[in-house]
């Protein structure tokens, strides 16, 4: 994890201000929260990431009643990556996590379950073996389950939804470090991952 997120003072929602044109030019930190954009001004330089790369965001992401920080992104010309935890998480030390990635161009070179099969090679190449369940499997959306369970210290239950549009292949995980992540969160987390898609040309990022 190539973060410098510092830990601090525990998370409060009333340091929280709405982002505004205004507001904007203060912010250090930003959270997601039911569906609209949030800052913590009251953070320093030395606990956020370029605030640059909530412009970069690609999709409107369903998260759960939980604020979440965009604690990690990067842009590079193969593509986009942007990481959140919950508020008041470690990126360091986390144990959920949402990321969601862009890869302009992809879909010229391959399906999408193409780009997913190729995503579990590469995990079975570096020698773990993961458990796998395609849950949807269409031209436009796939979304699949991948479960670790060994090494211990490697253990993850994964959701990770693939789309496509002319402009690139998207992808939303969502992951957490348990070997099962049990019923009700997967349930509620597919559902999450199904309520979510791609931003609207213009749109603001994930503001309601």
């Amino acid at each position: 994890m190539m973060s410098s997120i510092a830990t601090g003072a525990p998370f409060s929602l009333d340091n929280l201000v709405k982002v505004t044109p205004e507001s904007d030019t203060q912010c250090v930190q930003y959270y997601l929260y039911k569906g609209v954009l949030y800052c913590d001004a009251t953070k320093t330089d030395t606990q956020t990431v370029d605030p640059k790369v909530k412009n970069s965001e690609k999709l409107k992401i369903v998260f759960d009643d939980r604020p979440w920080l965009m604690a990690w992104g990067n842009k590079n010309t193969i593509g986009t990556t942007i990481e959140y935890i919950p508020a008041g998480d470690d990126i360091n030390h986390w144990n959920e996590l949402v990321t969601s990635q862009f890869f302009p161009g992809l879909q010229k070179k391959m399906t999408l379950k193409q780009f997913a099969n190729t995503m579990v090679e590469n995990i079975k190449s570096l020698g773990y073996e993961p458990i796998v369940n395609y849950l949807e499997d269409t031209q436009d959306r796939v979304i699949l389950e991948i479960r670790i369970e060994k090494p211990q210290n490697q253990v993850q239950d994964e959701l990770e939804m693939f789309l496509k549009d002319e402009q690139g292949i998207y992808i939303l995980h969502y992951v957490t470090k348990k070997a099962d992540m049990e019923k009700e969160n997967r349930d509620k987390w597919l559902q999450n991952l199904k309520n979510s898609g791609k931003l609207k040309t213009g749109q603001n990022k994930n503001k309601q």
